[in-house]
């Protein structure tokens, strides 16, 4: 008997919760100038309230849009704001994006220093082992103007050696 309603209990829930409109969600919050709690699907119609909750945004303080006026109005338009004037502080949004965009920035740039210190290992290691090779006697040869391989004689493998232990100063130390 309970293994049968359990799978109409859960279909039951699933249509309650579909049932409930997403707009229905969607709606605003604030506590009105007698301290009541109003809530809304529309915006506070004064700047003073605190907004406690709106439809896809953060909460905090809320400005009305500004109703325009028509192009006939008899008072004129506001000066636009001096360039001397101080700058406004930035939102927390902005804020957020600035710190988040100096984070990646710095993520990115600790990654290509680790990448370029993996790369510079590997190469010497490659050095270091070529190093080992030209003094112990291995043969070794060089592509030579045509491209065909020259070993190198005692005088060339001296001279080899000599530029390898000089970048693997340069470069590896």
């Amino acid at each position: 008997m309970l293994r049968s309603s359990a799978p109409c209990l859960l279909a039951a829930a699933f249509v309650t919760v579909l049932a409930v409109p997403a707009p229905a969600l969607a709606y605003w919050q604030w506590r009105g100038a007698n301290g009541h709690m109003v809530y809304s699907d529309v915006p506070p119609s004064t700047a003073a309230a605190r907004v406690l909750r709106a439809p896809g945004r953060h909460a905090g303080d809320f400005e009305p849009v500004q109703a325009t006026q028509p192009a006939d109005a008899a008072t004129p338009a506001p000066a636009p704001a001096k360039a001397s004037a101080k700058p406004t502080a930035p939102t927390p949004q902005e804020a957020f994006q600035k710190r988040r965009e100096a984070s990646l920035k710095a993520a990115a740039e600790e990654a290509r220093r680790e990448t370029d210190a993996a790369e510079r290992a590997a190469r010497c290691a490659h050095l270091r082992n070529y190093a080992t090779g030209l003094q112990q006697g291995m043969r070794a040869a060089v592509a030579g103007p045509d491209g065909s391989l020259q070993h190198l004689n005692s005088e060339q493998r001296q001279a080899e050696i000599l530029r390898t232990s000089a970048n693997l100063e340069k470069h590896c130390n």
